[in-house]
């Protein structure tokens, strides 16, 4: 082979590999760095596509969970009020009995029956108030309810988004039972003293609604009171059942979650093990296609050699 100086091929042939050998040390280290297998789309085309996409459903999921647990926390405060409103025709039921008995009179009648009378008055008042981010809980189809009070107001059926999708016609607010939403009909949950799903005890104003002025009132309110305490009671089951429901369902998302982030981690997190053996590869390559690179510009020193013997 001929000695040339014009074109030094061994330090062009070093010159590539030094550059593949650095090229290839600082894709291991922004690997290593970031914890990532794929940083950018050239890294893996597919890979990235397919990872975007579990990353928007985990989010989705993430954000379904939080959802269950918030209508979880909106039907114990529901549940809760019911529970006040128990102790309430309870302690209504032991008035009506107490004025029922002929070893009290009128006077002490009339007595007991305003505190029968705030009592009921008390629970119109706390299932008015109950209402979670603006939503009235207990008022049924809240029909001659205060339109100040309905503002923030959603009607029923309420709909839990529980899944990362809403599909026509599956997740239809009419379909039976929805893919990606469980809906709470509040609408059938009416605790207040009056109305068409009420307890129908009779608002402290109703002359014909429940009352123990006189024994033989009393007598009569016993009955009103006993199916009351059933109506609520079977209002309390449909909002346990529907949290047990909601329950599960974050349940089931919690292994959505876990599974779909194993997976894509699998695609696009680093594995340090074959990372670090990578970089230190490449980093070896690097200091000797330096080492080499210097030799080979060295070559055309040997020409200069036979130049200075003419």
């Amino acid at each position: 082979m001929g000695l040339r100086i014009r074109t030094n091929v061994q330090s062009l042939t070093a010159q590539r590999h030094l550059g593949q050998s650095r090229r290839a040390l600082e894709q291991h280290a922004q690997k290593l760095a970031s914890g990532k297998r794929i940083n950018k789309a050239a890294d893996d085309v597919a890979g990235m596509a397919i990872s975007e996409n579990l990353r928007a459903d985990i989010r989705s999921l993430y954000q379904s969970k939080r959802n269950a647990n918030d209508a979880v926390s909106m039907l114990q405060v529901a549940e809760g009020t019911l529970d006040e409103v128990t102790s309430i025709i309870v302690r209504l039921k032991e008035l009506s009995v107490q004025s029922a008995s002929d070893t009290i009179g009128n006077q002490e009648r009339a007595f007991l029956n305003e505190e029968f009378m705030a009592l009921k008055d008390e629970v119109d008042r706390i299932v008015l108030a109950t209402e979670f981010n603006g939503t009235r809980l207990l008022i049924g189809q809240g029909d001659e309810v205060h339109q100040e009070l309905l503002q923030e107001h959603n009607y029923p059926p309420l709909e839990m988004q529980v899944g990362k999708d809403y599909i026509e016609p599956p997740d239809h607010i009419d379909a039976r039972n929805p893919v990606n939403i469980i809906k709470i009909d509040f609408g059938k949950i009416d605790a207040r003293t009056e109305g068409e799903r009420g307890l129908d005890l009779g608002s402290a104003t109703n002359e014909d609604g429940a009352r123990i002025d006189s024994k033989e009132d009393a007598q009569q309110s016993m009955a009103r009171l006993d199916r009351a305490l059933v109506k609520v009671a079977s209002y309390r089951s449909t909002i346990g059942s529907v949290q047990n429901r909601l329950t599960s369902a974050e349940r089931n998302l919690g292994v959505q979650i876990e599974n779909l982030s194993a997976a894509n981690s699998r695609i696009k997190d680093a594995d340090f093990a074959m990372e670090t053996a990578g970089f230190t590869k490449a980093n070896i390559l690097l200091q000797a296609g330096t080492a080499v690179l210097t030799q080979a510009n060295q070559f055309p020193n040997a020409a200069l050699e036979l130049v200075r013997s003419l």
